[in-house]
């Protein structure tokens, strides 16, 4: 542990003997190391939390960044307030700042069905609140301001997406056709330049909020994608129906979404176009598939250790496609059941995902981070219960319909291993990606396209276990 290395560094920095004590590693902020302490110094005790870079992260942010957001949000929303940051890494070698931590508070999952309860509508007005006293903040002048540039407001949505769609090339694995659908119709339809530049959280939504259990929001954490641009982009992530709770229509499974704007406009003074509104949601969809495909990278490229990065980059990045086809042709989403598992594999995964979740209900009081991997394991392992049941045949399926799509004659591909059957999917998607790119370069119908996109995520999607 870095218990020696925090003490030497804070007895350095404060100029008295400084003794670490009840350290350790908490769940959340994947882009972070984050860790909870009491320092006690003179006979004090200060509750406090170190983010420390890691040695490879989620997404490539700099702490520094991060650390000004706060300074910057203090007093517009709550936060924690800022006590120390070091660029060099100091006694801890890597990049950190310290903020002073917030107890007796709940943070709940995005997926976590039950939502707020009886306390959402309570929350729903402090969390738009909060988002809309951002967006009205004026930045001139904050730590934010002197850390980062400007962008001139007509150019914010294109340096953001530019950003994210070289975060997909960089990180995918396979061919994203709904993805670059989205990407399509985005640089064909930009917005009007934003109203005022503001302090774009980057990631705010309900997983990052804490409250009380009784309806007052406490914090909002996690600004390490922090930076300056259009608020509308804020919003637009809030409202991703991604973190709906699986409450349709909801606004982080709070309010609806048409009292959520309402309370935005009131707070922020900014009125929202309709237009505007729907490219940045859009866009919001592409930044969210952009960010589970980097979980899924390092997923892959960490050694496969950290259950979180996997179920960020296949559960949410499959859902995520789901809501993006849904989008393009004008619907609602709306998860289908999964069914219940009848190989032996299934089975075996389904025992596995079981036995894991129960012993993070066992750890859970004493090791945070212990119980949040284990848990993360075991729901891994229970929606690969699912996928063994349909691997091959959604494959099979998106093939039969690609080829159809682009004119190719339909060969046996039923003795094709998951490998070569993804082999095979990733030559076809190159091949409708291109196709699509010529329709809608020549104003055709897309239909055909977008119909598709449509049954291939239904067929793809997982159900998150309970």
């Amino acid at each position: 542990m870095i218990g020696p290395q925090i003490e030497a560094y804070l007895s350095r920095v404060w100029g008295t003997q400084v003794v670490i004590r009840d350290l350790a590693r908490i769940p959340g902020g994947a882009s972070r190391e984050t860790y909870r302490f009491d320092a006690f110094v003179d006979g004090d005790r200060r509750r406090l939390i170190l983010r420390r870079e890691p040695k490879a992260g989620l997404i490539e942010t700099e702490s520094e960044t991060e650390f000004r957001a706060y300074q910057s949000a203090a007093g517009v929303l709550p936060v924690p307030g800022a006590v120390a940051l070091e660029r060099d890494g100091a006694e801890l070698e890597r990049p950190f700042f310290l903020m002073e931590r917030i107890d007796d508070g709940q943070v709940i999952s995005p997926f976590d069905r039950a939502g707020f309860g009886d306390h959402a509508a309570a929350l729903g007005e402090q969390f738009f609140t909060g988002l809309g006293r951002l967006a009205a903040l004026d930045t001139a002048g904050t730590p934010i301001a002197a850390h980062l540039p400007a962008p001139a407001p007509g150019e914010c949505w294109r340096i953001a997406l530019d950003y994210w769609e070289g975060v997909i090339g960089e990180d995918a694995f396979l061919p994203q056709p709904i993805v670059r659908a989205a990407i399509r119709w985005l640089r064909a339809n930009p917005p009007p330049p934003a109203q005022r530049i503001a302090l774009v959280h980057g990631d705010y939504r309900s997983g990052n909020m804490m409250h009380d259990g009784a309806g007052r929001m406490l914090a909002m954490f996690d600004w390490e994608m922090a930076h300056l641009g259009d608020p509308l982009e804020d919003l637009g992530w809030a409202l991703n129906p991604i973190w709906d709770h699986f409450q349709a229509g909801s606004a982080c499974g709070m309010v609806s979404q048409e009292r959520a704007l309402e309370i935005w406009r009131a707070a922020s003074g900014l009125e929202v176009d309709r237009a505007a509104l729907d490219w940045w949601l859009m866009f919001n969809s592409v930044k969210g598939a952009a960010i589970w495909l980097s979980a899924f990278r390092e997923f892959v490229d960490g050694g496969h250790s950290d259950p979180v990065l996997g179920l960020s980059g296949w559960y949410v990045g499959r859902r995520q496609d789901a809501v993006i086809a849904a989008a393009l042709a004008g619907r609602g989403i709306t998860p289908d059941p999964s069914g219940e598992a009848q190989s032996q594999l299934g089975h075996v995964l389904i025992g596995a995902g079981v036995i894991a979740s129960g012993m993070a209900q066992a750890i859970g009081a004493g090791d945070a981070f212990g119980a949040a991997t284990l848990g993360g394991t075991g729901a891994l392992a229970l929606l690969a219960a699912q996928e063994a049941e349909k691997a091959a045949a959604w494959r099979l399926a998106d093939i039969a319909e690609m080829r159809a799509l682009l004119g190719d004659a339909v060969d046996g591909d039923t003795a094709m291993t998951l490998t070569a059957l993804d082999a095979r999917w990733a030559a076809l998607s190159d091949a409708l990606i291109a196709a699509h790119d010529r329709v809608a370069a020549a104003g055709g119908d897309e239909t055909g396209f977008v119909d598709f996109y449509l049954r291939s995520a239904a067929r793809r999607e997982l159900v998150l276990p309970s």
